[in-house]
């Protein structure tokens, strides 16, 4: 290795640390260090904003800066791969997405989702997998494209080795845990290819100009948004939202599907489901009259899915808490 090699390195390290600031936000959570919610805004989001800046310094290593640049565009790529691969799975009924979803529950510390919510448990999705690229170009940048496919297959690996398997009732499951290989799989593939050929992915971003990075990652984002409308809330959204004002998280039920479509507790508490349609539900949570109330409760932590049919969309989801703080 070279002298201007061996100077490098622990600077693609503290880069490839701090590509980690968006993932710790979960795993914090995860592990029950901290709310998802302090980590994220105290944390992820400084890193996050500290490797935009060192992107875009021009002090920086030229070649720090290219894997930065290369990493974020690389992990956004892998990261529609990975989505685009899932629809499928999700429009024939599978439930693959939710946990995104809670994401933006927990960043907001609310109680029930909502078109804000959904917005910041999307761009919490776009930001690991952004990060997730980094941290690869960072360290792995150059070397053969079946080396991006195995960091998405060890990335995947952790996640189902940890809490987050147990807490999103992944764990012993063979099609979700099919998919999500496979889905990591399509990740790590882009991100490989992209990575391998560094000079040639920078000098193509180049060619798209100065800001082509943070112009895609905006327009992205902006994506984003425009598709889950953060400012919007239906008419049963907002009268849900009363209900809950005046005691524990509620939804409403139109058919058999919960409005809005996941709420929060903590362990031990209960939720509201408000039932608008003729049906009696029974859940292992609780019973669900006719047109009336019933309360769901919850003893342990976890991501819980409410069926209310044979529907694949039919009922919600209730996150809890081991404690809310």
């Amino acid at each position: 290795m070279t002298a201007a090699g061996r100077y490098r390195w622990p600077f693609r390290l503290v880069v490839a640390l701090l590509a980690g600031g968006s993932i710790a936000a979960l795993l914090a959570d995860l592990y029950g260090i901290a709310p998802m919610h302090l980590v994220f805004w105290l944390a992820s989001v400084p890193s996050m904003a500290l490797l935009a800046v060192l992107a875009g310094l021009p002090r920086v290593d030229l070649e720090l800066r290219e894997r930065i640049r290369v990493g974020a565009i690389a992990g956004a790529v892998g990261t529609l791969g990975y989505d685009l691969i899932r629809v499928p799975v999700a429009l024939a009924g599978q439930r693959v997405f939710a946990p995104i979803e809670s994401y933006g529950i927990l960043i907001a510390d609310a109680s029930a989702s909502s078109g804000f919510t959904s917005t910041l448990g999307w761009l919490y999705h776009l930001s690991n997998g952004v990060t997730f690229g980094i941290a690869y170009a960072a360290i792995a940048a150059r070397r053969a494209w079946p080396w991006g496919v195995v960091w998405a297959l060890v990335l995947e690996s952790v996640a189902l080795f940890s809490p987050f398997g147990a807490r999103y009732g992944i764990s012993g499951q063979t099609i979700p845990i099919a998919v999500a290989y496979g889905a990591h799989v399509c990740y790590g593939f882009p991100l490989g290819r992209l990575a391998q050929h560094l000079d040639r992915t920078a000098a193509t971003l180049r060619q798209l100009g100065r800001h082509s990075v943070a112009l895609l990652l905006v327009a992205a984002t902006a994506l984003i948004v425009g598709w889950h409308r953060p400012w919007s809330r239906s008419p049963v959204e907002r009268e849900a939202a009363r209900l809950s004002a005046a005691g524990p998280p509620a939804a409403i039920v139109l058919r058999d599907q919960f409005h809005p479509q996941w709420l929060r507790t903590s362990a031990g508490g209960c939720v509201v489901v408000d039932n608008r349609s003729g049906t009696r539900y029974e859940t292992p949570y609780g019973q669900v009259p006719p047109s009336g109330r019933g309360k769901l409760c919850f003893e342990r932590p976890g991501a819980y899915r409410v069926r209310l049919g044979a529907r694949p969309y039919s009922g919600g989801f209730v996150y809890v808490d081991a404690i809310r703080g």
